[in-house]
């Protein structure tokens, strides 16, 4: 085995970990949320912690679709892409809750 495809799938499978991580994340908030302030909630930021936790899934399909058929470095770069912005989602979600 090559040792750049070696790194690449190690480095994809880290991010990959993030990305489980930002879901795992986002259901926290909203069991968080929902157990301190449950009934103070409104209907919005009910929708948003919702959001919060399908986001980073869909910049995970959305990212394995585009780096579909592309050289593995370019693979990991999406998938880090992908990673940022919903991360950059899931802070601006928690900034208009709180």
């Amino acid at each position: 085995m090559n040792a750049k495809l070696v790194s690449a799938w190690v480095a994809a499978v880290v991010i990959l970990a993030l990305y489980a991580y930002a879901v795992v994340a986002g259901i926290g908030n909203l069991m968080g949320m929902s157990t301190f302030l449950g009934e103070a909630l409104g209907p919005l930021p009910w929708t948003l912690l919702g959001l919060a936790i399908f986001v980073p899934i869909g910049a995970l399909i959305v990212s394995l679709i585009v780096a579909r058929g592309r050289p593995a470095w370019v693979r990991v770069l999406l998938l880090a892409t992908g990673l940022c912005v919903a991360a950059a989602v899931q802070l601006e979600i928690m900034h208009l809750i709180s």
